[in-house]
């Protein structure tokens, strides 16, 4: 499926999503090693490795709410930019780590340009489309993204099978060298949109009505409703870090399989995603977003009650087809909450304050991803079955929540319109959508929707 209707923008929009791929393959190699690397490599124990990392991560959602004002004056391209190559030089330090600090140095540069990444990238999709067609973009997006991640793993782990410091090595820079391809790919994209702030201006040049970014964090902070959405993601969030972060300690050290067992599963995950995503939100659509963000948390609990179960399996290829359908459940997951989630969070926002609003929902993504390392290495150390308990009973009440907040939420972001006032022949919205009642010519995420916001908090 085509990401854009042919017309103007196509060109920077298909630039922006090689970007994407490039960075999803780096990023995919570092997934499979991205604890065992440090423990193995620098003979660092997991304590202190994790630790560093949630550190790292700590700083990291420091800064996080300085990126999203950034996107608001500068526009989400040089925050992207800036981002993939700040990571991108943290990845190139990773060979020379050799104690505790040094982790902690590099770490935190590939913190700080992965905490501007969310929020930037999301309002980076919202100024290339709109309206349903952003879900299709984001739909698109995490499908490349995904392709681009397994074949990352895929590369990953036929270097593992080396099982040599130089494979470990070339995994990190590998990692490194596809940020940077990203990072130039994002800096030649034209200017596009102006800020958000100037886009809100009227066609006889005064400024439209809602709240202006002078109105900075305290506007959202105002918005119930948006802080509730933030706070019911956080455990859905820790379901992301489960993958990257347990999965290979729980396979290798608890049930003891081959080390390249994690970068095979990772690349199942990535290749059912990148060819089930785009069908799957076509089919899921004409559905609540919040509705199938909540679906999506019962699949991830299920999931995780099956990898729980897999401790009292025996090793060979039981264990392994365990493994691989519990890893295609969690899939379904995945392919459910991830972009309805993300078009969510992206419409309930306002244009002039786009950028601090995602900056605020993606917190929940940065306290989920500052916490696990420690977090989970700690239950892990205590009891394998009980991490994966605490992780299904989490999701299901972040799911429960997200139910309850859909009626305060705007209609427009629960159950998208077509894009308004840009159809073109042979161009519709999804299959199925229904109109979400907003005046013709009424864009999405516009004045109009904090004012509803606020009647109903």
């Amino acid at each position: 499926m085509s990401p854009t209707r042919p017309g103007k923008g196509t060109f920077p929009r298909y630039r922006y999503l090689a970007a994407v791929s490039a960075e999803a393959v780096g990023g995919g190699m570092y997934v499979p090693v991205s604890l065992l690397y440090f423990h193995r490599v620098a003979g660092l124990p997991l304590g202190q490795v994790g630790g560093a990392l949630t550190v790292a991560a700590l700083v990291g959602l420091a800064v996080s709410p300085f990126f999203g004002a950034l996107v608001d004056r500068l526009g989400a391209r040089s925050v992207v930019a800036v981002g993939f190559a700040v990571r991108a030089v943290g990845f190139v330090c990773y060979p020379f780590v050799h104690q505790w600090w040094q982790l902690l140095a590099a770490a935190t540069l590939v913190a700080v340009g992965d905490r501007s990444f969310q929020a930037s990238i999301q309002a980076l999709i919202s100024e290339l489309a709109q309206g349903a067609e952003r879900q299709r973009m984001i739909a698109t997006q995490s499908s490349l993204r995904n392709a681009g991640f397994g074949v990352g793993g895929l590369l990953a782990s036929l270097a593992l099978a080396a099982d040599a410091d130089w494979a470990y090595h070339a995994v990190v820079l590998g990692s490194g060298a596809g940020l940077a391809l990203a990072a130039v790919l994002i800096a030649g994209l034209p200017s596009g949109r102006v800020p958000a702030a100037a886009a809100e201006a009227t066609a006889d040049g005064k400024p439209a009505d809602g709240p202006r970014p002078s109105g900075g964090y305290g506007a959202v902070l105002r918005d119930r409703p948006y802080l509730g959405l933030t706070l019911a993601t956080v455990p859905l969030a820790f379901c992301y870090s489960s993958l990257s972060v347990i999965l290979p300690v729980y396979t290798t050290q608890t049930l003891h399989a081959s080390a390249s067992l994690p970068g095979l599963l990772f690349t199942v995950n990535t290749v059912l995603v990148a060819l089930a995503q785009v069908p799957v939100n076509s089919w899921t659509s004409k559905w609540r977003r919040t509705r199938v963000a909540a679906m999506g948390g019962v699949v991830f609990a299920a999931a995780f009650l099956g990898f729980a179960a897999l401790s009292a399996l025996d090793g060979g290829v039981v264990l392994v087809s365990g493994l691989m359908l519990t890893t295609v459940l969690y899939t379904g997951g995945e392919l459910l909450h991830s972009p309805s989630s993300g078009a969510l969070s992206t419409d309930a926002a306002p244009d002039a304050l786009r950028g601090r609003y995602l900056a605020v929902y993606y917190l929940s993504w940065s306290v989920a991803k500052a916490a696990a390392p420690a977090l989970f290495t700690t239950l892990l150390a205590v009891s394998a079955q009980l991490t994966w308990l605490l992780l299904a009973g989490g999701v299901l009440i972040g799911s429960l929540a997200m139910l309850r907040l859909e009626p305060r939420l705007p209609a427009h972001a629960v159950r998208p319109a077509p894009e308004p006032g840009n159809a073109e022949p042979g161009s519709t919205g999804p299959k199925g959508a229904e109109p979400a009642g907003e005046p013709a010519g009424t864009a999405s995420g516009a004045a109009a929707s904090p004012t509803r916001r606020t009647r109903r908090s």
